[in-house]
């Protein structure tokens, strides 16, 4: 009785076999993954236009209710349940109500180092590649929380607060300061002043020559002389000479502006217009740093008479402005202090803040004030409290920028170990 024999692979078949998966693999593995990627990304841009719809949705539901409604931003959580597989979230509104969604993935999870932003019409999203030694700059902030001067305020923002903090940062080849992380972009001061010159001026018969508090353009006006000069002479980086700003009443423009201290081109391209803040805040009476954070995002401008001595400027104030370089909030240099007595009273004469890494004495803020004499006055630092003056003074000017949205970071933010940006 014959057995029967079975034939076995020879080497040369099974190396052959071999051969023919690992190009099977080489061929699959890389659409599998781009599959899984393509796939996660389409998840993620369809929340994102989903939390758009619903935001828009909840601004119309909200204007039905009050006619006045006209928020800039609300949270997330008000239209969306998100859970951990994203880190952070962000809704804007411009002036039509028109939501602009930012939301990010979890670092380890599902949606790990995908953001999206944009609008339910228009959003992109794309996965985030880290250069070697740097980290995304919102989710190492976050991290961050409770060390080296960086708090979560009441808003849900993170600020630098205190006298010794960590938020050095080399920008510009100067040293500039971190103020916080707001709707996920970083704020910057910069540290040094970059000369003394008027918020702005006017000619003698317009407010006696005081000037006009009204930061951005409005119907004929092209918006303050200080204004202009941050987002012209400032980020003109060709620019080959000194020119002159302006700095006293009636339009005088004697005061050199240093054309080394012009933003150059790499650091321009790591900012981006946003969106700030133009209301008024009001210089008498009991105010807290609370009430000045929503007056600043509130809707009140000149207050005086007009046609009278010091208010006949016939512009309409304007509660929003968007560009590039603006300047603190004095909301920014209330919360930098943590002082309980600024917080109680930022009001002129009361508010002693105390110490803290944004004391800056005669430094101008952003803010106008809304008194029954405010056509021509804005608020200021002044050491340890704020105050408020005429715009045509020369005061201290440190700009402040927002950082574009995905920006990469290395460093630690001590003096030694200043922070890097990187696109």
């Amino acid at each position: 009785m014959k057995k029967n024999k079975k034939k076995a692979f020879t080497l040369v078949e099974l190396l052959a076999v071999i051969l023919i998966l690992a190009v099977i693999l080489i061929i699959a593995v890389p659409q599998i993954m781009k599959t899984i990627k393509e796939t996660k990304l389409k998840t993620m841009e369809d929340s994102a236009r989903l939390i758009a719809t619903n935001a828009e949705k909840d601004y119309l539901s909200q204007q039905a209710v009050n006619a006045n409604y006209n928020a800039t931003s609300i949270p997330c959580s008000d239209v969306a349940k998100l859970n951990d597989d994203y880190s952070s979230c962000s809704i804007t509104y411009d002036s039509n109500g028109a939501a602009t969604i930012k939301l990010k993935g979890a670092s380890g999870g599902k949606f790990d180092k995908i953001k999206c932003i944009g609008t339910k019409d228009n959003m992109d999203c794309t996965e985030i590649t880290l250069l070697p030694g740097y980290s995304d700059a919102e989710e190492l902030l976050i991290s961050k929380i409770g060390t080296g001067g960086l708090i979560k305020d009441d808003h849900g923002d993170l600020r630098y607060q205190g006298e010794t903090v960590d938020n050095y940062v080399t920008f510009n080849d100067e040293v500039w300061r971190i103020i916080g992380l707001f709707d996920g972009r970083i704020k910057l001061l910069r540290n040094d002043s970059i000369g003394s010159f008027s918020w702005d001026s006017s000619v003698s018969s317009i407010n006696s020559g005081r000037g006009i508090n009204q930061w951005g353009p409005s119907g004929t006006y092209e918006g303050a002389d200080l204004m202009r000069e941050l987002n012209g002479d400032y980020l003109n980086s060709s620019l080959s000479a000194n020119t002159l700003w302006y700095n006293g009443a009636n339009n005088k423009k004697e005061r050199a502006f240093d054309k080394n201290y012009v933003l150059k081109q790499e650091a321009q391209e790591l900012i981006g217009d946003a969106t700030w803040y133009t209301g008024a805040v009001q210089a008498s009476g009991l105010i807290t740093l609370a009430n000045a954070y929503a007056a600043e995002r509130g809707t009140k401008g000149k207050q005086c008479t007009q046609g009278t001595q010091y208010c006949n400027d016939n512009v309409t104030r304007t509660y929003t402005w968007t560009g590039k370089v603006g300047l603190i909030y004095p909301s920014d240099f209330g919360y930098a202090s943590g002082n309980s007595n600024c917080a109680t009273n930022i009001s002129f004469n009361e508010a002693y803040c105390g110490t803290n890494w944004m004391t800056g004495s005669g430094v101008w803020t952003l803010s106008p004030v809304s008194d029954s004499s405010s056509s021509d006055y804005v608020w200021y630092t002044s050491t340890s409290k704020l105050g408020n003056i005429y715009v045509r003074s020369a005061y201290s000017v440190h700009p402040s920028v927002y950082l574009i949205s995905d920006i990469q970071i290395k460093g630690s933010g001590t003096t030694s170990d200043p922070y890097i940006f990187a696109k």
